[in-house]
C-alpha cells in the first residue's frame, strides 16, 4: 500500500467515525418531575439540589417562598439531596445544612418543600418534605385545585376558593382543618370564564369564617392559540394547580421582611398543563 492509499484509508475511517458520532442519539434516562419550594421563614437564600448525579435540577439562590412553578426533570432513582445556604463565600455555601436521600420514580411527579424553622431552639426544625403529586385531568371546562399546608408555626386552617373578593364564605369549607404538613385532596371547579372572575384561595382558622388570615388570587393563566400553547391558570380549562400555604417571615430574621411577607400567603404550582393548542405538524 502506498503512502497516498494509506492516507486516503485513514481519512475515510475518520469520516465514517464522525458520521456515526453525528447521528448517534443519547438515550434519555427515566425522569421524575419536580417542584421545589423554600418555605423556611427565618433564614436567607438557599440552594437545593441532588449531589449524587450531574443534573440541572434544583432550586438556586432562592429566598423564602421561592419556587419553580413548572416542573423540571431529574433522573429517577434514589437521589442524595442536599440543601446549602447561598453565599459567595465557599466556607458557607460549601457546607450542607441538610443532607438526605429519597427515591423518585419515573414518570411520577413530586413537590419538594424545605420547611420548618432554622433558628436554634425553634420547633419544629427544618425538614425536607417530599409530597407525591397526581394532578389528573379535571374534565371539560374545569380546573383542579389542591392545598398543602407548609405554614410552620401556623395552626390548622379551613380553606375556601371564591370568585370575588366580596363573596360570602360557605359554612362548609372546601378543605377543613388542614394542619401543618397536611395534604389536601385534589378537587375540581369550573374555570373562570368572565373577566370579572378571579378565583382566589381564602384561608381562615379552623371552624371560623372571620377573620380571614389571607386571600390570594390564583394566577389566571393564558388561553392557547394556534401559534402559542396555553399557560395553566384559573381561566384555562384543563389546568391543575397546587396552592402551598406558607407562613409570614419571622421578624428580625434574614428572610424578606414587611409587605407581602408580613402575613401568611400561598405559593402556586402547576401540576398539570392544559392540552397544547398549536397544531401538530403533518
Amino acid at each position: 500500500m502506498t503512502r497516498l492509499q494509506f492516507f486516503l484509508c485513514c481519512v475515510l475511517a475518520v469520516a465514517v467515525g464522525c458520521t456515526k458520532d453525528a447521528t448517534f442519539t443519547e438515550p434519555e434516562p427515566p425522569q421524575a418531575a419536580l417542584h421545589w419550594i423554600h418555605a423556611v421563614p427565618d433564614t436567607g437564600e438557599m440552594d437545593m439540589r441532588p449531589v449524587d448525579i450531574i443534573s440541572n435540577a434544583g432550586l438556586f439562590d432562592a429566598v423564602f417562598r421561592g419556587s419553580n412553578m413548572f416542573y423540571q426533570g431529574m433522573e429517577a432513582g434514589t437521589r442524595q439531596i442536599r440543601v446549602f445556604m447561598s453565599s459567595t463565600n465557599p466556607a458557607i455555601t460549601g457546607v450542607p445544612i441538610l443532607d438526605t436521600t429519597a427515591t423518585f420514580a419515573s414518570p411520577n411527579s413530586y413537590t419538594i418543600i424545605h420547611t420548618g424553622f432554622a433558628r436554634t431552639g425553634s420547633t419544629p426544625g427544618r425538614v425536607l418534605w417530599i409530597v407525591p403529586d397526581a394532578g389528573a385531568d379535571p374534565g371539560a371546562n374545569n380546573i383542579g385545585i389542591r392545598l398543602l399546608h407548609a405554614g410552620v408555626g401556623m395552626a390548622a386552617v379551613d380553606v375556601n376558593v371564591t370568585r370575588h373578593a366580596t363573596d360570602t364564605l360557605p359554612d362548609a369549607p372546601a378543605v377543613a382543618n388542614l394542619a401543618y404538613k397536611g395534604i389536601g385532596t385534589y378537587f375540581t371547579l369550573v374555570h373562570d370564564s368572565l373577566a370579572a372572575d378571579s378565583l382566589r384561595v381564602v384561608v381562615t382558622a379552623t371552624g371560623t369564617k372571620t377573620p380571614v388570615l389571607f386571600s390570594v388570587k390564583i394566577p389566571r393563566g393564558i388561553a392557547g392559540t394556534l401559534t402559542s400553547n396555553p399557560i395553566a391558570g384559573a381561566s384555562v380549562a384543563g389546568s391543575v394547580i397546587t396552592a402551598v400555604i406558607v407562613p409570614a417571615s419571622v421578624v428580625g430574621s434574614t428572610a424578606p421582611q414587611g409587605g407581602a411577607f408580613a402575613a401568611p400567603s400561598a405559593v402556586f404550582l402547576v401540576d398539570r398543563r392544559p392540552a397544547n393548542t398549536i397544531p401538530t405538524p403533518p
